[in-house]
Formats: structure tokens, sequence, C-alpha cells
């Protein structure tokens, strides 16, 4: 076997290894490992205390169906502050530009969000990524849509009900900002994208 080969099986076998053992730890755990250096470097969430109406699940505040999100700390591509829309249902979906599943998705993502107009269902696109790729990316491949940045390094995806940050990942919320639904993975098709949207009603 060739050293490049050994190195990326064990590369792989230490992040599945890693990933087991975040699923596996307890609130002390995560905290212990988000302060420490290498939780710094990966911009590794800290367990926080849940705001009012957010249940905690092994320490990292999460919402729950029915329950409001609250605000979340955005950013647009430009550093400034934004909110997602309110007063319409909104679609948040959750990517990376180094995310391929994400990428295939976001063509059936800008074909809905174009079909809305001014009335349906709002989809906004929460990058969990820098500012730099995403521009990069959204030159090549643009998108109707506006994209955020989560600016609390995971907790906005946290708080969407995503705390190990699996991209892509998809939440409806309602006119008021409460959680209707949630979808780990890419939308397959037009269709099943819809099926979603009109089952969170």
């Amino acid at each position: 076997m060739k050293p490049a080969h050994i190195l990326a099986t064990l590369a792989v076998a230490l992040l599945g290894a890693a990933g087991g053992w975040l699923l596996a730890a307890g609130p002390a755990q995560r905290v212990w490992l988000a302060n420490s250096t290498v939780g710094r470097w990966l911009h590794l969430p800290a367990p926080s205390t849940a705001p009012a109406g957010v249940k905690t699940v092994n320490g990292v505040a999460m919402t729950g169906v029915g329950q409001a999100v609250g605000p979340l700390s955005l950013t647009d591509l430009d550093g400034k502050p934004q909110a997602l829309p309110s007063g319409r249902r909104v679609l948040v979906n959750l990517w990376a530009s180094w995310c391929g599943p994400c990428r295939d998705e976001m063509p059936l993502l800008d074909a809905f969000a174009r079909a809305q107009g001014g009335t349906g269902v709002v989809v906004v696109g929460i990058a969990e990524d820098d500012a730099a790729p995403i521009r990069d990316f959204l030159r090549t491949s643009p998108i109707s849509y506006p994209t955020l940045l989560d600016d609390a390094n995971g907790h906005s995806a946290t708080r969407l009900g995503n705390p190990l940050g699996i991209l892509p990942f998809s939440v409806l919320l309602d006119a008021d900002g409460k959680l209707l639904r949630s979808r780990l993975g890419a939308f397959p098709d037009q269709q099943s994208l819809q099926r979603w949207v009109a089952s969170g009603n």
C-alpha cells in the first residue's frame, strides 16, 4: 500500500473515531473539546445555556418542533448582521461550498425559490463556511435566494436542530418563526421538495 493511501486510511479512521466520540460524549466532554485548542481550531460550538423555550439535548440547545427558533447570529457576505425573514414561511437550508450534495441540491432550491414569487415560502441559505469560498462559489453558480453566514461557529445550526453540523440540512419555519419540520440530506427532486414543504402546513 502506498504511503499516501495509508495516511488517507488513518485520517478516515481518526475522523470516524472522533465522530463516534462526539456522538457519545456528555456535556462535560463537549465543553472540554469545544474549549480546547483543537475545538477552537475546528470552530466547534460549546454547549450553551438553553434560551427560553429551547430544550437541551446532550448539553446542546436545540429548538423542538412547534417552538420558536428565536434570533440567530447571522451575517450577510459583507459581514452585516441579518435576521431571518418573518411574516411568511421560511425554508432554511444549511450548506457549505465544500459539500457536494449541497451543491447538487441548490438548483432545486433555486427553482423552488423563483416559483414562490412575493407571497410563497421564502428560501434562505445559511453557509457553514467562510465568506471567501462562498463568494467564489456563488460567482460561478449564482442563486436567487439570499445566503447568510452562521456567525456563531455552528451555534445557529445547533439551534435549528443540527448540533453535529451534518450537511445539507433544511428546516421549515412558520410565519411566526416556529419550527415546523426538519430534513437531513439533499432533496432528490423538485417533487420531494414540494411535498416536504406542503406537509409542513
